[in-house]
């Protein structure tokens, strides 16, 4: 478990919050509405890959709306992360494009599971990716 901050701040660590086992950690940059930058400490600077979910590419969308709804599921993540009173992120393994999967929850709920709600993202659990184009028409 982890608690992070935005921007390069950091969030107290309530010692009830906090892991022995997991080091501290920052939201550098949200990259797009699945990804963001984490700077550990004794880990360093890394690429997060968030699980649980999908979003609309913003980088090489396949058509208009595909970049229209990632840029609106960025701009939420974004939100979301910046007026977080606590973050929680649970490292797993390492992807084949080496991100870090991790498990975002912002003040206790999940940050894939409101992203779905909102309708910004569909539920993905690492098989083949929604065709964005075609679920958007």
């Amino acid at each position: 478990m982890l608690i992070l901050g935005f921007g390069g701040l950091s969030l107290p660590m309530s010692p009830a919050m906090a892991s022995s086992d997991t080091p501290p950690c920052v939201v550098v940059r949200v990259v797009d509405g699945d990804t963001v930058d984490l700077d550990c400490l004794g880990e360093g600077r890394f690429r997060a890959r968030l699980t649980g979910y999908d979003t609309p590419e913003t980088h090489n969308p396949r058509c208009a709306a595909e970049a229209v709804h990632g840029q609106a599921a960025t701009r939420r993540l974004r939100a979301l992360v910046a007026d977080a009173r606590a973050l929680e992120a649970r490292l797993g393994r390492w992807d084949r494009y080496e991100r870090r999967l991790v498990q975002l929850s912002v003040d206790g709920r999940d940050v894939g599971q409101r992203l779905i709600a909102e309708g910004l993202a569909l539920p993905y659990d690492g098989g083949r990716r929604p065709d964005w184009c075609a679920h958007l028409r």
